[in-house]
């Protein structure tokens, strides 16, 4: 009998429940619904294919924006790192100085090291000198690099589930395009919406912090998501489908990036907006993107749309 009972309770909250991170967006003059799938990067897009609802979605969908569509080569050479380098400085060093006059002797040494073991290159070389006169920022960026391809190699090594469905989507025959941009990676994207510290000195400190952290940092980003606080119970709620829980979660941790959550959201609303009058769009970005009063949700709302989550 209480066999039953929960059996009973649980396929009634069952009827209710949400499908994962997915929203209808209709109204606001559109002829059909578009959606939206907010997904966690790392995770199999395999868990979509016991989601009916998902698929129905899907179905009547036209095309698919992602968050961005990324190279062929997702190895970032020197060569690119140098050419994006090129005339950005916007602090400069004092006249006749360089990165080694605005850093210690410890990040120093650090700082060649690292960097030969990036690219064989060595920053005593006279021949390299024009180097040294890359921004702080610029080395930092530069050295973050094989940390995330570390990181990447290490717990993506199946395809996630946005480039997943991107490729299903081109197999079909879709227009697929990027929100941010085409042929981007991550780092660049990373740059072009985060404020670079003003002065040489803030940047000094941030970057000699970044260079004595290195190898911790290595240390933890190699322990994998296990090492991450939060990732399991953010992966929780994508599975349960409780939005909910996962902003009031998140929300804090989202605080932190205002800054590129809000410019990248801002930035993407018009497009969406001209994708959707175009035909029947998936939407397919980071869940933490759709919330808070900066997320995807509120924006299109504010902009006169209705927005709700598909439930199972």
């Amino acid at each position: 009998m209480k066999r039953n009972f929960f059996i009973t309770i649980f396929a009634l909250v069952a009827l209710t429940a949400d499908a994962q991170f997915l929203f209808r967006i209709s109204g606001n003059g559109l002829s059909e619904s578009s959606y939206m799938l907010g997904t966690i990067h790392v995770l199999s897009a395999s868990l979509l294919d016991s989601i009916a609802e998902y698929k129905e979605a899907e179905a009547r969908c036209q095309q698919m924006y992602v968050e961005y569509i990324p190279p062929t080569n997702q190895q970032m050479n020197a060569d690119r790192f140098f050419r994006q380098n090129e005339g950005k400085q916007k602090a400069k060093y004092p006249k006749g100085k360089n990165i080694f006059d605005v850093i210690d002797k410890e990040s120093a040494g650090l700082l060649k090291v690292k960097f030969k073991e990036i690219i064989p290159i060595n920053l005593d070389d006279p021949k390299f000198k024009d180097i040294l006169n890359w921004q702080p920022a610029d080395f930092q960026s530069f050295l973050s690099i094989p940390l995330i391809r570390e990181f990447r190699k290490k717990n993506m090594k199946g395809m996630t589930m946005d480039f997943v469905l991107m490729q299903k989507a081109k197999e079909r025959g879709w227009n697929v395009g990027g929100l941010d941009g085409d042929n981007l990676l991550p780092q660049e994207i990373l740059a072009a919406h985060t404020a670079t510290p003003q002065t040489i000195k803030e940047q000094a400190d941030s970057l000699m912090a970044f260079l004595k952290g290195y190898d911790k940092r290595k240390e933890k980003l190699l322990k994998g998501f296990e090492g991450v606080d939060g990732y399991e119970q953010i992966c929780d709620y994508w599975r349960a489908g409780d939005f909910e829980g996962f902003t009031n979660y998140y929300l804090p941790e989202a605080s932190k990036q205002t800054g590129i959550l809000k410019d990248r959201n801002e930035k993407w609303l018009p497009k969406m907006m001209e994708a959707m009058r175009e035909k029947p769009t998936m939407f397919v970005i980071g869940s933490g993107h759709l919330i808070g009063e900066h997320g995807i949700v509120q924006k299109l709302r504010d902009a006169g749309y209705e927005v709700e989550q598909v439930k199972w």
